[in-house]
């Protein structure tokens, strides 16, 4: 299946997330967004691009009862976001093969255009009865390989695969 003709939304690299703004709770008391609230927002454009994009999210695993299980993250915060900030993800994905794929996240401040974190992450798809992986249907690998072509053109953000490391 060519991604471009897919049900499941935007099929352009990178993959521009719905717009969300900055919720009072998520203020910590340096008066910005606390990162557990990055990993929540992060954690949601995943969901929304595996979804819409993929068509292995929720759905997906309600239906074929497996589903893709986060194994590793790394985040980078270059910008702070504050109350009211209203904010998108690019994705992008970096590679894949029949269990897993490798995405990197590039949240934007909608206002300034300003990149303000990174979520690099590595996900592998688990069959939910056996607790193991298992490969993704066909298709679903199809549209996989797909939007990774049309990333290999795209310029990534500088944090992939950055190490964390004191200078």
């Amino acid at each position: 299946m060519n991604l471009s003709t897919n049900l499941y939304g935007q099929t352009e690299a990178p993959v521009k997330t719905l717009i969300q703004e900055v919720e009072a709770s998520w203020i910590d008391y340096n008066g910005h967004m606390n990162v557990a609230y990055y990993t929540l927002v992060f954690d949601r454009a995943i969901d929304q691009f595996l979804e819409e994009t993929l068509g292995v999210g929720p759905s997906f695993v309600k239906k074929y009862k497996q589903g893709p299980y986060s194994l590793q993250a790394n985040y980078n915060y270059m910008n702070e976001l504050c109350l009211g900030d209203k904010f998108f993800a690019n994705v992008y994905m970096l590679d894949s093969n029949e269990k897993l794929m490798h995405l990197m996240l590039e949240m934007i401040n909608d206002d300034t255009k300003i990149a303000v974190a990174t979520c690099e992450t590595l996900y592998m798809n688990v069959d939910l009865k056996l607790r193991k992986s298992t490969p993704y249907p066909v298709w679903a690998q199809e549209r996989m390989s797909s939007f990774q072509a049309a990333c290999k053109s795209k310029k990534l953000p500088i944090q992939v695969q950055k190490a964390i490391k004191i200078k």
